[in-house]
């Protein structure tokens, strides 16, 4: 047998009594190097994997110096000699330190036992169980948690049925590397447990004590077990890396695919909820670093729509309502169920609100089929019920075919209605919709709002929606909330904010492209100085508080000069044209009414410019006095 070192060689006298028969008896009485580094290995996974996963949980939402302070903290074995990480646990556990003396008072000795052997390669290995875990919890996209808090899922059922899944080739990926690390560990172990045969002597040890006895065959292999061992964990993960990688590609080379069914529900929803109108009242205030959310409104809309610039705080607002953010001070109530009140210290949780929320990138699971995505959130239903609700939604959707298809099978217009469905499956008390529709082209997108309108009144769900483009806000929703730096500039019915919005911010959000500060020259008279334009009329002494005026582009109109007379309904401005840029389906034309001023942007049909272009050189502009919008700044 190889040459070991014995305990008084590698540790103080006062260490000598636990290298007796006080220790805790080895599993075994003699086991070879090969079976104790296997089970000391194992054991030390099993022991390091549930604290490492639960820090890379509690801190992947860390940033800046508290995550830096932590990471250093929890990866130090990972770069610390490993005889310096021996001596502090030595001084921790030993007979004299602040544990292993309450240990010992209970008869239980840490050091020199295989016991110390385990607790040695969990300490060294824990950096890399902690960092593939957080990796992947890093990767994982947060709304498919989100989605399945809105589902009803609980935060411990989402982790199991979700966050697990998604995250395993990360976790195996960890385990394999950490159990190649404790296969491996040599300085700790020395340190804390000693090399004695069959009790401590893993394989490095086994190695060091064959080198140090001259058995040189011994220790070659030895050497070649520990690079097989340790070259098939690298595979493994290598094996899990590939894989994961691609699973990514072949979703991203199939989101795009071409719809090949009907846009259009195939058959009616029918109605899963009575048509009541519920009053919704939210009041948020959140500060997150210099951004500061203020919001107050009511509403009876079945249909509201949020538009905003982007970093408004639109989508931070949906967060808020569905419970993923808690706000400073806050109380959002729905109907009769108050959901938050800060001064009450009412909070609901996230997976007890009744919200459901569809996001931009649909957010499906990617782990489950089409039918199973729809029914996540309907486990306390039987399971025929179930089965018939799903039936029903896919059928609504146009993809009761695509059942048994997973998310990266479908194209990108597919899986945003398969999104919809699964969260109209559970009846929500208010649909959450986060831009949902911007990721798709235009023609996708137009075909989109029209079945989401469709399915909307068809089901009766209230719904709340976010968005930049204004057409979509037109679509889609009965009352329009304006929300500008985190304020709420503006709320009222979606058809009058467009046609008569009465601020500037307003106006532009909603597409007014020409706009220009006024001087009143009378009571009934005004300049807007960008264009040199004179307006007056007879209606105006009501409008001399505000200090813009607007001219919507597609509200003007040219013709040609002189067959167009002014009148107390209209204004008529020789004009000449000074760019024009031709899309698809219409033209923008630019012109200009006085010499110098700035140019005023119309917006003309195709077939309409056809007509005009020979005479660009002699037309005239058209404004409806009707069409002006005076605006406060």
């Amino acid at each position: 047998m190889a040459k070991s070192c014995s305990p008084q060689r590698l540790h103080p006298r006062w260490l000598l009594p636990l290298a007796s028969s006080t220790l805790i008896p080895p599993p075994a009485s003699l086991l070879s190097p090969l079976l104790l580094s296997f089970r000391a290995a194992a054991f030390a996974v099993l022991l390091l994997s549930p604290p490492a996963i639960a820090a890379a949980l509690f801190l992947r939402g860390w940033q800046g110096q508290r995550r830096a302070a932590a990471d250093l903290l929890l990866l130090s074995p990972l770069v610390m000699p490993p005889t310096v990480l021996g001596f502090l646990l030595l001084q921790l556990l030993g007979p004299l330190g602040p544990l292993g003396e309450p240990l010992e008072r209970m008869g239980i000795t840490i050091v020199f036992s295989w016991t110390a052997t385990v607790i040695s390669a969990a300490v060294v290995a824990f950096p890399l169980m902690y960092r593939s875990t957080l990796a992947a919890l890093e990767q994982l996209d947060p709304a498919l948690e989100a989605v399945a808090l809105g589902l009803g899922c609980s935060p411990l059922r989402t982790f199991w049925r979700v966050t697990v899944p998604l995250i395993r080739p990360g976790l195996l990926a960890g385990v394999s590397l950490s159990f190649a690390r404790a296969l491996g560990e040599f300085g700790t172990t020395m340190m804390l447990a000693g090399n004695i045969p069959g009790r401590t002597q893993t394989l490095p040890l086994a190695i060091y004590s064959a080198v140090e006895g001259g058995d040189l065959t011994l220790a070659w292999r030895l050497t070649a077990v520990v690079l097989l061992l340790n070259g098939s964990c690298l595979m493994l993960v290598g094996w899990l890396n590939r894989s994961r990688s691609t699973t990514a590609t072949s979703q991203r080379l199939t989101t795009g695919a071409v719809d090949e069914d009907g846009w259009l529900p195939i058959e009616p929803i029918g109605q899963l909820r009575p048509r009541v109108v519920t009053q919704m009242q939210v009041a948020i205030q959140l500060q997150r670093g210099s951004f500061h959310l203020r919001m107050n409104w009511k509403s009876q809309a079945a249909r509201q729509a949020v538009l905003g610039s982007s970093g408004a705080g639109k989508s931070l607002l949906l967060r808020c309502i569905a419970g993923l953010e808690r706000p400073q001070g806050c109380r959002i109530q729905l109907g009769q169920r108050l959901l938050c009140d800060t001064d009450r210290g009412v909070w609901v949780e996230p997976h007890l609100r009744r919200i459901a929320m569809v996001f931009q990138q649909h957010a499906l699971f990617p782990h489950l089929r089409v039918a199973d995505n729809v029914a996540f959130g309907l486990d306390r239903l039987p399971r025929e019920q179930r089965r018939e609700r799903v039936a029903k939604l896919l059928a609504a959707v146009g993809l009761q075919e695509h059942a048994s298809h997973f998310p990266h099978q479908l194209s990108g217009g597919q899986c945003q209605r398969v999104a919809v469905a699964r969260a109209l499956a559970v009846q929500p008390d208010l649909l959450l919709l986060d831009e949902p529709f911007s990721s798709q082209d235009s023609f996708r997108r137009r075909r989109l709002q029209q079945w989401m309108d469709d399915l909307q009144r068809s089901s009766g769900t209230p719904i709340l929606m976010v968005t930049h483009d204004i057409d979509e806000a037109f679509r889609l929703s009965d009352e329009l909330l304006v929300l500008e730096g985190g304020r709420l500039v503006a709320q009222g019915a979606t058809r009058c904010l467009f046609s008569q919005p009465e601020q500037l911010i307003v106006a532009r959000l909603t597409g007014c492209k020409n706009l220009s500060p006024i001087t009143w020259v009378s009571a009934h008279q005004c300049l807007a100085t960008r264009w040199g334009l004179l307006v007056d009329g007879q209606s105006m002494g009501h409008n001399q508080r505000s200090d813009w005026i607007g001219l919507r582009a597609n509200h003007l109109r040219l013709a040609p000069a002189g067959t167009t007379s002014a009148s107390q309904a209209r204004i008529v401005r020789p004009c000449r044209v000074v760019k024009i840029s031709r899309g698809a389906l219409q033209v923008s034309v630019y012109v200009q009414i006085a010499e110098g001023a700035n140019e005023l942007h119309v917006e003309v049909r195709e077939w309409e410019w056809a007509e005009l272009d020979g005479q660009s050189e002699a037309l005239e502009l058209v404004i409806d006095r009707a069409r002006l919008l005076y605006l406060k700044a």
